[in-house]
């Protein structure tokens, strides 16, 4: 047994449940790969589960963590992908929050030689996600006006930089404080304060594609500004969590979101995209990822890295904190 050291919801609530511990971890069993953590990614998942609030997740206590990009440290039985000292990623769904994790070797993706890893954590999950709705499901193209809402988030600066490597022309919603960053990107940015996107998405003629993961009342307004032959994208059910408000179950607006489609006279369709690790797609668009960041196409940004043993102030200032792109948590360092 290897001592670690791993994040802990106890119960769920408010972030006083949160913290970290000292705990031992068995060598790999027959294929799984022992990877030791650097960076885990952080998201509103990890808001949701510690309010447990995210759809099917386990019971507390529970170690959270989506995603993370590590190096092998050992591997187990009848492991024959990896070796020792290699970096790989992978799509957790839990336990990334700890500084040693025993993973099935099916669920890691090598890293190229030379990425960042910072960008690696980023790309596995939040870019994935963005990759499978903007080139599978909406198949955005030139000319294409596209809308995503929380455009300066971790999914939606991802959403944002694809959309525009095809051509389209982006709005979307954010802070004012990130306005000008959104614009540089070559986006228009709306206030999420006030619906005045609304009735300026409609003036343009509605939007091919929006890119939606507030859920519940907003796929309405969603729905509302697409064009004639539109997609609306649901993925995920953030509204209520991101408002304070109380919980309120996604199901019934999911079913809604997707009854849509019966209209069979209208042009205008609806899906709920999630990301699966088990996918086929899932390693072709990692990997495709890959080489659009190494041939200098997009630009992974980060907006906020938290030590591990700082988590709790993650859960604290996740919504407030400055800057536009993707959140991680440190885990571990390359001399661990």
């Amino acid at each position: 047994m290897t001592s670690i050291r791993k994040t802990i919801i106890s119960a769920f609530g408010d972030p006083s449940n949160v913290s970290v511990i000292t705990a031992s971890i068995s060598p790999p069993p027959s294929q799984h790969a022992q990877v030791r953590v650097l960076y885990s990614g952080f998201s509103g998942a990890d808001i949701n589960m510690r309010l447990g609030r995210y759809p099917m997740q386990k019971k507390a206590p529970l170690t959270p963590g989506y995603c993370f990009v590590g190096t092998v440290a050992a591997i187990g039985p009848q492991c024959s992908k990896f070796n020792p000292g290699d970096t790989v990623v992978c799509v957790s769904v839990y336990d990334a929050q700890s500084t040693l994790v025993n993973m099935p070797e099916k669920y890691l993706v090598s890293v190229p030689e030379g990425l960042d890893t910072q960008k690696a954590c980023a790309l596995v999950l939040d870019w994935n996600t963005a990759y499978g709705m903007v080139f599978h499901s909406a198949n955005v193209s030139a000319g294409h006006k596209v809308f995503i809402h929380g455009c300066s988030g971790a999914v939606g600066c991802a959403l944002l930089a694809l959309c525009k490597l095809r051509g389209a022309d982006v709005y979307g919603t954010c802070s004012e404080r990130n306005f000008d960053a959104i614009r540089r990107l070559g986006a228009t940015p709306f206030s999420y304060r006030d619906k005045a996107w609304i009735g300026e998405m409609q003036k343009l003629g509605g939007a091919d594609a929006v890119f939606d993961a507030l859920g519940y009342e907003s796929w309405d307004e969603s729905y509302s500004v697409l064009s004639p032959n539109g997609i609306l994208l649901g993925y995920g059910g953030n509204l209520k969590t991101l408002t304070g408000q109380p919980a309120g179950s996604v199901v019934w607006p999911t079913l809604k979101l997707l009854g849509r489609n019966l209209m069979l006279w209208s042009g205008k369709r609806t899906t709920f995209y999630y990301i699966e690790r088990n996918h086929w797609t899932f390693e072709p668009d990692l990997k495709a990822l890959f080489e659009l960041v190494g041939e200098g196409k997009v630009e992974v940004l980060v907006k906020k890295v938290w030590a591990l043993e700082d988590v709790r102030q993650a859960h604290l200032g996740f919504n407030s904190a400055e800057g536009i792109g993707s959140c991680l948590i440190k885990v571990g360092d390359d001399e661990s």
